[in-house]
């Protein structure tokens, strides 16, 4: 089969002024760049909805339930959740470093000087300090809340008012993560989707 240069790599190649020449089939190498997009756009939906889900309706509705919340965040958890949102998280970010290597040919400074590379290059940057945000704050603070809601659901009689001031100050805390992942991923959204047309 013939090989031929490919459109993303000739366009990023023409920014640095340099020829456009890589050793791959063109039908090979769309059909990866293809597969790359598709798992991409996937898994940044599942985890942009997922965090805006939890943010919107799931957390306002464990804090109005009061400390029977915390047994809906546990079960939540027992289901594997956090762990599966991070994963998710880590290899949209692994697709999506992979995607902006291959338009940029292989993150060159004139690609990545250009308008496009800057609103890309600070689109991935908010989705890494996204998923910063969900593994060190998001996730603790979720599963120490469904730790904390299996042991009261445990208890027999009122739950001791220490434990209400820490369901309080958890859900709090949880509160202010997803809205600083929520912004964080919006932002990864819109200039993801701005980055390719600019």
């Amino acid at each position: 089969r013939e090989s031929r240069e490919l459109p993303h790599f000739t366009a990023a190649a023409s920014l640095v002024g340099q020829p456009a020449h890589f050793p791959f089939c063109e039908g090979d190498m769309e059909f990866v760049l293809l597969s790359a997009r598709v798992v991409h756009v996937l898994l940044g939906v599942f985890w942009a909805g997922a965090v805006f889900f939890l943010m919107i309706y799931l957390e306002p509705a464990i804090r109005e339930v009061g400390p029977d919340g915390g047994k809906v965040m546990a079960s939540v958890q027992r289901r594997g959740f956090s762990r599966v949102l991070s994963w998710v998280g880590l290899f949209n970010l692994l697709t999506g470093m992979y995607l902006l290597w291959a338009i940029s040919g292989g993150f060159s400074s004139g690609f990545m000087g250009s308008r496009s590379g800057i609103l890309l290059s600070t689109g991935m940057l908010a989705g890494i300090l996204a998923l910063g945000v969900g593994i060190h704050m998001t996730k603790p603070t979720a599963e120490r809340l469904a730790s904390l809601g299996s042991h009261l659901a445990a208890l027999e009689g009122p739950p001791p008012p220490d434990d209400l001031a820490e369901m309080d100050r958890l859900r709090g805390k949880l509160r202010a993560a997803l809205r600083i992942g929520s912004a964080l991923l919006l932002a990864a959204l819109v200039l993801m989707t701005l980055g390719p047309h600019i």
